[in-house]
């Protein structure tokens, strides 16, 4: 997690990489050898490291696939546009920060827009890393 910008015109910025211990995958991908991972940058006014803990942010992402998507993503074997997205920083303990973070992306097995789209929930802890001085 990061802050990228200047003052008025700043993202937050999440990254998370899953790892087969660390992810709970659905039955029907456990069997792929992928990891999923995430990206998403929202907007806020200021960054105000001290802050952090009780903020909930929101990023609607995409509204079509033929938007682009780079801000707020989903990668499995494809990337694919991560909307409804909802972060909330629930706690601190020095550079670590607790987050739950959710959202709504195409099913992985069904590309074709067939399936309704799937949920990604993420529990995890995010270091802070601060912008150089």
């Amino acid at each position: 997690m990061r802050p990228i910008g200047k003052p008025g015109d700043c993202k937050l910025w999440f990254e998370i990489n899953a790892t087969k211990d660390g992810a709970t995958l659905n039955d029907d991908t456990q069997h792929y050898p992928a990891d999923p991972n995430g990206e998403l940058g929202i907007d806020i006014a200021d960054f105000a490291e001290e802050s952090l803990v009780g903020l909930e942010l929101f990023h609607a992402g995409t509204q079509n696939d033929d938007e682009d998507s780079c801000d707020s993503i989903f990668y499995y074997y494809e990337h694919q546009p991560l909307r409804k997205n909802s972060v909330q920083i629930l706690d601190r303990n020095g550079d670590a920060f607790t987050v739950r973070w959710s959202g709504v992306t195409q099913d992985v097995n069904h590309y074709d827009g067939t399936k309704p789209e799937a949920g990604v929930e993420i529990d995890a802890t995010f270091t802070l890393v601060r912008r150089p001085t």
